[in-house]
């Protein structure tokens, strides 16, 4: 098998445990709040795992030349999240129907969506001078 072949391929499949990994964590974490004096509480787990995906499926997007391993990450994510999603044998769910439940859901699905469809923007090119420095016709003359 070509090496090339072999090194994507492996790249693929790391991706793609990583995104299971990143889709369990988040899962577990994204219950987690802090209450903030007594007041209100705030969602620690949930701000911590959306940008975590985030930057994950936006490494690879940018690291790699094609989109094929931010794919099989948010492929790997996606499928973890809604399989944790289901009811256990015994009856328990790890995302409940809760407002943090449906963030997470609908918020992990839509940030694997958003960073795959985004264009890939190409670094601009330096510009030209507007008048060239030299004529093509000019003649050289060096004195001295």
């Amino acid at each position: 098998m070509n090496p090339a072949r072999t090194t994507r391929l492996l790249a693929i499949a790391a991706s793609l445990f990583l995104g299971l990994l990143f889709g369990v964590l988040g899962t577990i974490v994204h219950q987690i709040s802090v209450s903030v004096f007594g007041v209100f509480d705030l969602p620690v787990g949930l701000i911590v795992a959306l940008p975590a995906l985030a930057l994950l499926l936006v490494g690879l997007r940018m690291s790699a030349p094609t989109r094929f391993a931010a794919l099989a990450a948010a492929i790997g994510s996606i499928c973890m999240v809604a399989l944790l999603a289901l009811p256990s044998p015994g009856g328990s769910v790890l995302i409940p129907d809760s407002a943090l439940g449906l963030a997470w859901l609908i918020g992990s699905t839509l940030v694997a969506v958003v960073v795959l469809a985004w264009p890939r923007i190409k670094p601009r090119e330096p510009q030209q001078p507007a008048v060239p420095t030299t004529r093509p016709d000019a003649v050289d003359l060096k004195l001295g």
